[in-house]
């Protein structure tokens, strides 16, 4: 009979790590005894606890997974990545009492050798991710968007560890996720992107664009410099038009010394029929490179077939659903505040906080921040609207009680039809009657569903598409 049918509780004990049995004399079994001799001196500690304590040190290059970690440790192999074997090696070192600058020059040594012999060359110049994030100028765009979408984020785990341990177990190819409109595909990608400073990346989101700007991440000229900018550092793209995409088809094709992860967010957001983006993805990536995409669940329908791709030509697809309740119960715990993380032990508040969102990550994000100020409480949350629209209907009602109801509506109307965010001056010269002082309370008013942009931060649009979707359909 199983243990789960006669009601026994299995313990689960993390498996020990075996030293691994490399048989040539030379840097690579070096390098593997004093990982293992590392290991050991660190009190042998799992390597889920290793990796979880990786992660949460922003100053380490690479955050690899626990089995990825597994892998360093005991596998008679190489490992790909010098990034991921640096951050074990430091993280080890410090454990172990062991001077961590002094463990990891060695081991990065040791690596380097272990590859020219492997390669029988000279080694190549560093990655880009072993100094640290490319210098790709343009990525500094994304700052306030990676900043938004990492602010809550819970639930996620799995995803974020298939794809890593995807990708370490592979030589190259592509993964896709997709989902529902606000369930997370961006957040999880800025995660990543936040976790493996080494990530190259470009998110193609129509709120972040503007008007005659100097950099708009849904124009194709922008988007091939920028993956260029990340992808070569050391060599000057073409300005544009042909030449620009001719050199990235010339990068894209080309195989790679070293893994490289390219993550292109949102490729739905693409305004133009057909995809530019179609004919500038190979259907069969060069060895080492590796790019995840994301688009909307669009039904039985897949988007891929507008970037000139197959269901086929993808290693994994990670499909977003909605959160269970012990990702609700995570946010509360750690992004609701001192409250959150009180009603975060109470089983029945958990249950119920994710009846009423009915697991979307889009809505908990509000559910969670009326938690954290004491809108929502045990006592009140079986009268919150289960979904989405019926919440905001709510909101808004409550709006139209304001002596300024008639400009919030003549606002957010304008920045609904707007191509991209609207300046602050364009919104006082359109909006008759609109002051300084009366935007500022519009703006309060309805800040939760605005995302504030431009250098100076004074330009408007919605912060999410299914704002812009609620509106066109409720008004």
């Amino acid at each position: 009979m199983r243990d789960e049918q006669r009601g026994e509780r299995r313990i689960s004990r993390p498996r020990s790590v075996q030293p691994p049995v490399v048989v040539e004399p030379g840097p690579l079994r070096e390098l593997k005894s004093l990982l293992y001799e590392l290991y050991a001196r660190a009190g042998a500690p799992a390597t889920d606890e290793i990796a979880e304590e990786i992660g949460r040190d922003d100053a380490l290059p690479d955050a690899p997974s626990g089995d990825t970690v597994r892998r360093i440790l005991s596998a008679p192999t190489l490992p790909r990545r010098v990034e991921a074997v640096e951050s074990v090696a430091a993280v080890l070192a410090r454990r172990a009492g062991r001077n961590e600058r002094k463990a990891v020059d060695r081991v990065r040594e040791l690596w380097s050798s272990a590859l020219t012999r492997q390669a029988g060359g000279a080694p190549d110049p560093p990655s880009p991710g072993a100094l640290g994030p490319s210098s790709g100028g343009s990525r500094r765009f994304f700052r306030h968007l990676l900043d938004h979408h990492t602010e809550k984020f819970a639930g996620r785990d799995g995803e974020v560890r298939a794809i890593r341990d995807h990708i370490d177990g592979h030589d190259r190819g592509y993964v896709f996720v997709d989902g529902l409109s606000g369930y997370g595909k961006t957040s999880l990608l800025a995660v990543l992107v936040r976790q493996q400073p080494a990530y190259l990346y470009h998110f193609i989101s129509q709120r972040y664009k503007t008007a005659g700007g100097a950099f708009d991440p849904t124009r194709l000229d922008d988007l091939l410099s920028n993956l260029c900018e990340q992808l070569e550092p050391h060599r000057a793209a073409p300005v544009g038009g042909r030449a620009l995409a001719a050199r990235f088809l010339e990068v894209v094709e080309s195989d790679r010394e070293k893994p490289t992860v390219l993550v292109l967010d949102a490729i739905d957001e693409v305004d133009r029929h057909p995809s530019f983006l179609l004919g500038l993805l190979p259907r069969r990536l060069p060895k080492n490179l590796f790019v995840l995409l994301s688009a909307r669940s669009q039904g039985c329908r897949s988007y891929l077939s507008e970037v000139g791709l197959t269901a086929d030509d993808i290693g994994l697809r990670v499909t977003l659903g909605g959160l269970d309740a012990d990702a609700v119960r995570q946010l509360l715990l750690h992004h609701a505040g001192p409250t959150g993380a009180a009603l975060g032990g109470r089983a029945g508040f958990v249950d119920a906080l994710h009846e009423v969102s009915e697991g979307d990550p889009f809505y908990l994000r509000f559910l969670v921040e009326d938690v954290e100020h004491g809108r929502l409480t045990p006592e009140n949350i079986r009268r919150t609207p289960n979904g989405l629209y019926p919440y905001l209907d709510e909101q808004f009602e409550q709006l139209h009680r304001s002596v300024d109801s008639g400009l919030h509506d003549m606002v957010i109307g304008l920045v609904l039809e707007a191509y991209g965010p609207l300046h602050r001056s364009d919104l006082l010269r359109n909006v008759p009657g609109l002051t300084g002082g009366s935007l500022e309370r519009v703006v309060r008013d309805v800040q939760r569903f605005l995302l504030r942009t431009g250098e100076d931060r004074q330009s408007y649009t919605f912060c999410h598409n299914r704002f812009r979707e609620y509106f066109r359909e409720r008004h």
